[in-house]
Order: C-alpha cells, then sequence, then structure tokens
C-alpha cells in the first residue's frame, strides 16, 4: 500500500495492513450481518461498525456492549517487564467505546492468552485491571485465563464490556448538525493503537534493538521511551457520565482510536463535514515518530490520536463551554478543534494539513 505521496505506508512496512483489515472485516460481515435475524426478540439498535451496540430489552432499556484489547502495547510491557498499567489500557479501550452510545459502563470480562503464568505477571496485570475498573466505576465480573503457548509467546488482553442505556437516549451522532462544534479532550500519550509503528520507529526494528532502547532517557520526553509509550490510556468515563447527567446538549461522543480522527465518519448522519481547525498542539512524542520515522502528515493523522483522545460535538457555544468546566473539573485539557459543515457525502478535513478522509485514511489534497 502507497500513502498519499507515493511513499510506501510505514504502517503497512512495520507489519499493520489496514487495507488488508477492511477486506478481512468485509469477509467477516456478509456472514455476521444476517445474524440479526437470529435474535429478534432482543433487536441491535445500531448498526455493526459504530463503538459499541445496544441490544434492546424491552421497556425502554438497553444493555451496550463491545470488545477491545490493548494490542502490541504488550510488547511494550514485556520488554520493560512492567505490566501493571496494561489493565487501565484495557478497560480504556473498552469502557470509551461504550460511552460513545451514551451508556454508563457497568462491568467488564477479560481474556489472558498466555504462553506462561508468571505469578509477577498476572498480579500486576490485576493491579491494573482494578485500577482501571476504579477509575471507569465498573466491576470486572469474571474473566478466562487461556495457556495456549502454540498460539501466542506471552500474553495478549482482551476485554468484553457492558454498560446501561435507555433507549431514547442512544446517541450515535443521529442527530449532528452543521453549526456544531466539535470539542478535543486531550489524550494521555499514543493510547493503544498504532504501537506496532511508534514501537518500531522509536525503539528499532528488531526485539534486540528494542531491548537496548526501550529504557533510553529522551531528553524532550522527560523521560525514557518504554515510559512514554507504556503510559496508560486515558479513561473519559467520569467527565462524560457528568456531562450528560448535566443535561447537555451532546450531539455526538467520538472515541480517537485507530484511525485516528477518521473516526468522526462513524457517526450515524451523512451530507456533514467535520472541519478540524485548529489544530490542538502536537504532543512530543509523535514529534518524535514523524520526524525520526519520516511519516508523513497523512499517515501520522490516521494511525494516532495525534493527542486528541475523545471528541464531543455540542450544539452552540454555551454547551461548550459546560463542558470545558467538567473537563477542568476532572484535570482533562479540552479545546474547541472545529465544527460541523454542510457537505455532500462524509468528510474529516484538516486545512492545515491539506488532508481530507471519508472514512478509510486521509489522502493530500
Amino acid at each position: 500500500m502507497s500513502s498519499p505521496t507515493g511513499k510506501t505506508s510505514q504502517y503497512e512496512a512495520s507489519g499493520v495492513s489496514q487495507s488488508g483489515a477492511e477486506t478481512a472485516l468485509d469477509g467477516i460481515l456478509k456472514h455476521v450481518l444476517p445474524t440479526r435475524k437470529f435474535s429478534e426478540r432482543y433487536p441491535l439498535k445500531a448498526d455493526i461498525g459504530y463503538f459499541a451496540n445496544v441490544i434492546d430489552l424491552g421497556n425502554g432499556e438497553g444493555i451496550a456492549f463491545c470488545t477491545d484489547g490493548v494490542g502490541t502495547k504488550v510488547i511494550v510491557a514485556e520488554l520493560m517487564n512492567q505490566y501493571d498499567t496494561l489493565g487501565i489500557d484495557c478497560i480504556a479501550m473498552n469502557v470509551n467505546d461504550l460511552i460513545c452510545v451514551g451508556a454508563r459502563p457497568v462491568s467488564m470480562v477479560d481474556y489472558i492468552g498466555c504462553s506462561h503464568t508468571d505469578p509477577k505477571v498476572f498480579e500486576e496485570l490485576g493491579r491494573g485491571l482494578a485500577e482501571g475498573a476504579r477509575q471507569a466505576e465498573i466491576s470486572i465480573s469474571g474473566g478466562e485465563i487461556s495457556q495456549v503457548k502454540e498460539i501466542i509467546k506471552g500474553i495478549d488482553l482482551i476485554g468484553a464490556a457492558i454498560g446501561h442505556v435507555k433507549l431514547d437516549q442512544i446517541n450515535t451522532g443521529q442527530n449532528i448538525q452543521p453549526g456544531n462544534l466539535i470539542l478535543g479532550l486531550a489524550a494521555s500519550g499514543v493510547h493503544s493503537n498504532g504501537l506496532t509503528l511508534a514501537r518500531k520507529v522509536l525503539l528499532g526494528e528488531t526485539l534486540e534493538e528494542q531491548k537496548e532502547k526501550v529504557n533510553q532517557y529522551e531528553e524532550s520526553l522527560g523521560r525514557t521511551l518504554g515510559a512514554e509509550l507504556l503510559e496508560p490510556t486515558k479513561i473519559y468515563v467520569q467527565p462524560v457520565m457528568k456531562m450528560l447527567e448535566a443535561g447537555i446538549d451532546i450531539r455526538a461522543m467520538v472515541h480517537i482510536t485507530g484511525g485516528g480522527l477518521t473516526n468522526l465518519t462513524r457517526v450515524q448522519t451523512d451530507n456533514i463535514r467535520f472541519v478540524i481547525d485548529p489544530l490542538p498542539d502536537l504532543l512530543t512524542v509523535y514529534e518524535l515518530i514523524q520526524e525520526e520515522g519520516g511519516i508523513s502528515d497523512a499517515e501520522m493523522y490516521e494511525v494516532f490520536n495525534m493527542g486528541t483522545g475523545f471528541c464531543v460535538i455540542v450544539d452552540h457555544a454555551n454547551d461548550a463551554d459546560q463542558v470545558h468546566s467538567i473537563c477542568k473539573e476532572y484535570g482533562i485539557s479540552c479545546h474547541g478543534i472545529g465544527q460541523v459543515e454542510p457537505w455532500t457525502g462524509k468528510e474529516v478535513f484538516i486545512p492545515s494539513k491539506n488532508l481530507k478522509s471519508s472514512g478509510s485514511g486521509f489522502t493530500l489534497i
């Protein structure tokens, strides 16, 4: 796969194929989508492809659900022999998706595939899961440890979470209109997406190189490269729940994960364009990744959150002021990063970078 500049995609070269993932998903969906009719007593209320789905339980009540894992961030933990934050990432990646539909996260189960049962590793994993659950105000109601050393070398951590939402309060961005304002809630760092590329750019192509550099102190970051990459994903549950309880007219909530700001196009409204201007200040780690890797703007904004971990779209300035106030209360930096405009189709446009996307990566205009 090539980038808009004609160069080979660095992400693809690092071992992650975005186009391959889309093809794989198409192969699954042609079989999975028809299963909706197998459970007509409990219909689904959203399209597959949104951040979470909702099951209609009747009497106006719904259960939201989703699943996600921490990906190759596990490798950074293994290189550092430090596992006590991975559980926070696993909780975050799930609950941050749940709140996008307006649901209050309730509980999660975890799955750990492993090639060993090192007591230190599992104790630290448990500690992180507990801390993530505390931050998200959820329980961990069960889980599974599967020893599959023929398949996995090390560990893999995945979760599946549920939340509660009234059916008349489900939010999939269906009420977005031109003129709405886009607010960006700051990310704590790389979060849990794009780690394959970030790790290979900053630490080296081979595991031997990565072991040597993971504890290298980086002056511009004020800590080691490994510590920067291992920074846990921000959990946005508490401030977003307070926004919903305050009755703020929130038109959409969008978790900025893999795909970066292209995630905005997942909202279930057409004929709109998300104009991102001004861009928030770039995190230092992304400046370092782009410089060291020689990565184009288009690919950086496709692979990484670039400093914005979550977006809240509101109707007008008074709503935006309330969002800012609540974020400040929770110590989260929040900035107005753009607005919604009328458009034919659906697009994200970053004028300062001459980038646009209809949902599958950015292209240079």
